[in-house]
C-alpha cells in the first residue's frame, strides 16, 4: 500500500476536494457523508496561502491546488481458494453490505468456493451508515458496487451472463436494483421492493436473482443468513445477531420468526470514533488490563495506530471489569481509556464510549423486545448465530460482560464471518433454497422499533454496561 499521493486539481462550481477527488477516481473515508463531521477526509493542501491540513468535504478550491491525500490503496484483493479455470460452471455469489462487499465465485459442478474477496463498499465515500445514502442517492451512481462485481468475475473467468445471487439490506437492494431508495429515508418507510418473495432484476447485461427481503429495513442478507444457521428447520429457539451498521435481530425457529432492524451505527466497526478503523494493519483487535494498564493485541503484530470493533468491545468490558469506567459508561480514571503507548497515542474518549453505549443499547433492545413479543425469559435461547466481521471477530465474554448480548453460558454462542455470504453460496448451489426461502420468509414477522410502544424505554435501560438475563 502506498503512503500517499500527490496530485493537481482544478476548480469546477462548487465541488469540494473531496468531490474533486472522487471524480479522479480517489476515494476518501468520509462517514459522515461530507457533512464535516467525522474528520476523517484530511488532506494537505498547497494553495496561495501555503501548505495545512483541511477537511476534503469542507475545502471548496478557487484556483487550482496540490492537495497530498495520504494511505491510499487497493480496497480488496481476490483470495484463491483452489486453482480457478474458466468455466461456464461458475456463478457469482455477493452480500453487498453497507460497508463491505464480499464475493465469491462458485463451481456449481464441482460444489464449492474456487475464489473469494472482501473489498469496501465504494459508497462509503457518500457515509457510512443507509440513512446518508439515501440522502446522496443522486450521486450514488458515482460510486456504483457493480465495477466491483464486474472486475472480480472478469478476473476469476465468471462469463458475465451467467445469473448472480445477490444479498443485502433492503436500501443496498434498491441500489442494486436500480430503484430509488427515497422512500425508506423517511415515515412509513415505503420499498419499492416487494416482500417475502424472490426478486429477479437485468442490468447492464447482469442478471441478478435476490433471495426474499422481510422488511423495510430486514434485507435478503438477513434471509440468507437463516438459511445459512438452519434456524428456518430447526424446533429449538435461536438467536441470529448481525451487529452491523444496520444492525439485524432474528428471534425464531421451524414454526415462527420474528425479525427486526436497530440503528446500530459503525460504532462497532470503527467508523465514528476518534482512533477508530477497521480491521486493519496496525489496528488494536483484542484488549486484556493487567496491573492497571490495558495490554493491547494488534493486527499484524504493528504499533497500534488505530482500534477496530472487537479491540472497542475488549477495551469497554475490560475497563468496567478493572474499574476504570462504571456500569454508566463514566470514565472513572482520566479522561478517557489510554490503550497503547507507543509512537501514536491510540484511547477511547467518553465521546467514544457514549457512541459504543449507543450501538450496544440498541441491540440489547432489539433482543429484549423480540424476547418479549415472543414471551420468553433469555435463558429458553438454546443458540445464539453472530454473524459479521465485528460478530466474528468479538469475544463473546466481553459481550455478554457488557450486555450486548444476554447472559446465556458462552458454549451456546456460534461466530461465522459472513452468514449472508454463506447462504447465497449455497441459493447458488440449490436454486430450490429460492424456494424454501419463500416458504420460511411467510412466517416471518416484522418488528418495527420505531413504532414499539417499550423499545423507547428498553433502549434507555439498554445503554447500561452490565449483564442481563
Amino acid at each position: 500500500m502506498a503512503n500517499s499521493l500527490r496530485v493537481t486539481i482544478s476548480p469546477r462550481g462548487e465541488l469540494s476536494v473531496r468531490e474533486l477527488l472522487l471524480d479522479a477516481g480517489l476515494r476518501l473515508p468520509s462517514d459522515c457523508g461530507g457533512a464535516g463531521t467525522c474528520g476523517k477526509c484530511r488532506v494537505r493542501v498547497l494553495d496561495a496561502e501555503g501548505e495545512r491540513r483541511v477537511l476534503a468535504c469542507q475545502y471548496v478550491p478557487v484556483a487550482p491546488v496540490s492537495v497530498k491525500v495520504e494511505n491510499i490503496g487497493p480496497v480488496g484483493r481476490v483470495r484463491r481458494v483452489r486453482g480457478t479455470v474458466k468455466s461456464a460452471s461458475l456463478r457469482l455469489a455477493v452480500d453487498i453490505g453497507t460497508t463491505t462487499i464480499s464475493l465469491a465465485a462458485v463451481d456449481v459442478e464441482r460444489r464449492r468456493i474456487v475464489a473469494r474477496r472482501e473489498a469496501l463498499n465504494p459508497q462509503m465515500v457518500f457515509g457510512a451508515d443507509v440513512m446518508t445514502r439515501i440522502a446522496a442517492e443522486k450521486r450514488i451512481r458515482r460510486a456504483d458496487v457493480e465495477p466491483e462485481l464486474l472486475r472480480f468475475m472478469d478476473e476469476v473467468g465468471i462469463r458475465r451472463r451467467s445469473p448472480v445471487v445477490a444479498v443485502g439490506n433492503t436500501v443496498m437492494a434498491h441500489f442494486l436494483m436500480g430503484r430509488s431508495p427515497a422512500s425508506l429515508g423517511e415515515f412509513p418507510y415505503k420499498s419499492r421492493l416487494p416482500f417475502r418473495r424472490r426478486i429477479s432484476h437485468t442490468r447492464d447485461g447482469l442478471s441478478y436473482k435476490m433471495l426474499p427481503l422481510l422488511g423495510a429495513f430486514v434485507g435478503s442478507d438477513c434471509t440468507a443468513a437463516i438459511l445459512a444457521a438452519g434456524m428456518y428447520r430447526s424446533s429449538r429457539l435461536s438467536l441470529l445477531v448481525d451487529a452491523g451498521t444496520n444492525g439485524e435481530v432474528v428471534l425464531g425457529n421451524r414454526e415462527r420468526v420474528l425479525v427486526t432492524s436497530t440503528a446500530a451505527g459503525p460504532a462497532f466497526e470503527g467508523a465514528t470514533l476518534e482512533c477508530g478503523s477497521l480491521a486493519q494493519a496496525g489496528a488494536i483487535k483484542a484488549v486484556r488490563s493487567s496491573r492497571g494498564r490495558f495490554v493491547p493485541e494488534v493486527v499484524g503484530r504493528r504499533e497500534a495506530k488505530s482500534i477496530c470493533g472487537s479491540g472497542v468491545l475488549d477495551a469497554v468490558a475490560e475497563a468496567v471489569r478493572a474499574g476504570r469506567a462504571d456500569a454508566s459508561g463514566r470514565v472513572c480514571v482520566g479522561t478517557r481509556l489510554e490503550l497503547s503507548n507507543g509512537p501514536k497515542a491510540v484511547f477511547l474518549s467518553q465521546a467514544d464510549i457514549r457512541e459504543v453505549q449507543l450501538a450496544k443499547g440498541a441491540i440489547a433492545a432489539a433482543i429484549r423486545v423480540l424476547l418479549d413479543e415472543w414471551d420468553a425469559p433469555a435463558s429458553a435461547i438454546e443458540r445464539v448465530y453472530v454473524t459479521g466481521k465485528f460478530g466474528a471477530a468479538m469475544h463473546p465474554g466481553a459481550a455478554v460482560r457488557i450486555g450486548l448480548l444476554p447472559q446465556i453460558p458462552l458454549k451456546r454462542i456460534r461466530q461465522h464471518g459472513s452468514l449472508a455470504l454463506l447462504g447465497a453460496v449455497r441459493a447458488t448451489l440449490d436454486t430450490g433454497l429460492f424456494e424454501v426461502a419463500e416458504r420460511f420468509a411467510a412466517k416471518c414477522s416484522e418488528v418495527v422499533l420505531s413504532s414499539h410502544p417499550q423499545f423507547e424505554q428498553t433502549f434507555v435501560e439498554s445503554m447500561g454496561l452490565e449483564s442481563w438475563n
